[in-house]
């Protein structure tokens, strides 16, 4: 391939992306736009949830602009959750049983259990449950402390 179908080839993309109006939430983050949006689009469960952990986090001045990434995995990962879950309703939604009478964990049970995981996985990123919240909260006072403490003239100082 030669530059110039390449750059031609480039400059074609460019001009698909930017036509493109589903990236329009994203163009206005980069741009710097006061009002957070996910960075790709959401079913209604996803934005509702979006919604939720946006506002509490601004509520308690714990969000960046940059957790727009996190926060919209969350949404996701609760959507599908949500979705999942809607379609477990027993045990024998949970263990699947072949013709030939064996069993093993059915497919919609492993969805939900590794939704449920990213789902936990990225709460604790943004310090959504009591426990992260109290980790949080207190490396952040540990570290208020250390703050006007020094090293110098300490006990170990004393030793060489």
């Amino acid at each position: 391939m030669d530059k110039t179908s390449a750059l031609d080839k480039m400059k074609l993309a460019v001009q698909e992306m930017n036509s493109d109006p589903s990236l329009d939430g994203i163009k206005g983050q980069l741009q710097g736009s006061s009002e957070l949006v996910p960075i790709f689009k959401l079913d209604g469960d996803g934005e509702r949830m979006f919604t939720i952990v946006v506002d509490y986090l601004t509520d308690r001045g714990l969000i960046e602009s940059v957790d727009v990434i996190t926060i919209t995995m969350l949404a996701k990962s609760l959507a599908l959750y949500i979705a999942v879950a809607r379609q477990v309703h027993g045990h024998e939604d949970v263990i699947q049983i072949y013709p030939n009478g064996t069993s093993n964990v059915s497919g919609i049970f492993t969805a939900l259990s590794k939704t449920q995981d990213q789902v936990l996985k990225l709460s604790a990123k943004l310090g959504l449950s009591p426990m992260d919240r109290s980790r949080i909260l207190g490396a952040a006072a540990n570290a208020d402390s250390a703050k006007g403490k020094s090293a110098e003239g300490d006990e170990i100082d004393e030793l060489t």
